[in-house]
């Protein structure tokens, strides 16, 4: 199974994709260091194709409150779309 992990190359993402490789899963870490940006929306489709799961594990890069929600509102408005 393709499973594409969203933030697969920080703390808690990077984990979760050697667990589901161990597991015997076809793991994908994407971010914008692997140049799947969610929020501009760069490389989403090419890591998305033939994925059976999405993983969504991002952290916004603010903690101001307004910064936050309107990241969250267009990473996950971009990866509903694709």
């Amino acid at each position: 199974m393709k499973i594409v992990v969203i933030g697969g190359t920080g703390l808690i993402g990077s984990n979760l994709v050697k667990k589901l490789c161990q597991l015997g899963h076809t793991a994908i870490g994407a971010s914008p260091a692997t140049g799947v940006n969610t929020i501009t929306g760069e490389g989403l489709s090419e890591a998305l194709t033939e994925a059976n799961v999405v993983v969504d594990v991002a952290n916004s890069p603010s903690f101001e409150d307004n910064a936050v929600l309107e990241f969250f509102k267009t990473s996950t408005t971009n990866l509903l779309a694709d």
